[in-house]
């Protein structure tokens, strides 16, 4: 089993990266090979919006993208993280994000993959958003194990050892679901099919020349 820990945090001292060194130890402990990125350290551009990898399935941006993607491809799940700033994902992270977007999202090149988020906030806000970005809810589809949002107090007061407990409950679920092949939640897989049909109908079928790359994963999976 192979677990990719992503680390949008700025501060290796911070509330959420300490957290997310918890269930990687765990999950180290318990036979997984896991691999860390830390965004803020990492060579990220920003998306020009091209719109290249709709059609291609290739970025024309040449940086670290390129093999974090990869590794994402050959990872079962992830641990995502990063605290809250100004009620959103840290720049870093949202930087990542837009990346993956078009080449893994649209291309629902993730679907099959768990995901455990982990958040934290000073004060208040950013756990709806949280949940969205760093649980790879939205476009990318993967199926959440479990969310941890933490209000840490301002200055910090709770402390990651405080949650051990809770964290590594986490890391366990996310190894659990990878083993036995979790099905998505009947709700969820009802509102994915919806979007998908609206994906096919309003947006792919009316420019196929654009969403060439896109069009051609999805036939892959007879979604089309």
């Amino acid at each position: 089993m192979k677990i990719l820990v992503i680390d949008g945090g700025t501060k290796k001292d911070g509330f959420t990266s300490k957290a997310m060194s918890i269930v990687s130890s765990y999950l180290e402990g318990h036979g997984v090979k896991v691999k860390n990125i830390r965004l803020h350290e990492a060579d990220i551009k920003d998306c020009i919006g091209c719109f290249n990898c709709l059609k291609t399935g290739l970025c024309v941006i040449k940086d670290d993208m390129s093999g974090i993607i990869d590794t994402m491809l050959g990872s079962d799940g992830f641990v995502v993280g990063s605290p809250v700033r100004n009620g959103l994902v840290t720049a870093c992270y949202k930087r990542f994000y837009e990346r993956i977007t078009y080449i893994l999202g649209f291309t629902l090149l993730l679907e099959k993959k768990y995901t455990l988020a982990i958040s934290s906030v000073g004060y208040m806000g950013g756990k709806k958003i949280g949940k969205r970005f760093l649980g790879l809810q939205d476009v990318c589809n993967t199926m959440l194990s479990d969310f941890i949002f933490c209000k840490v107090g301002v200055p910090t007061r709770i402390k990651p050892e405080d949650i051990r407990e809770r964290l590594e409950d986490g890391a366990k679920k996310l190894v659990s679901d990878i083993n036995n092949n979790t099905e998505r939640p009947f709700f969820k897989s009802i509102l994915f099919a919806i979007d998908r049909m609206f994906m096919k109908k309003y947006i792919f079928e009316k420019n196929p020349e654009q969403y060439k790359n896109v069009i051609r994963c999805w036939q892959d999976k007879e979604y089309m």
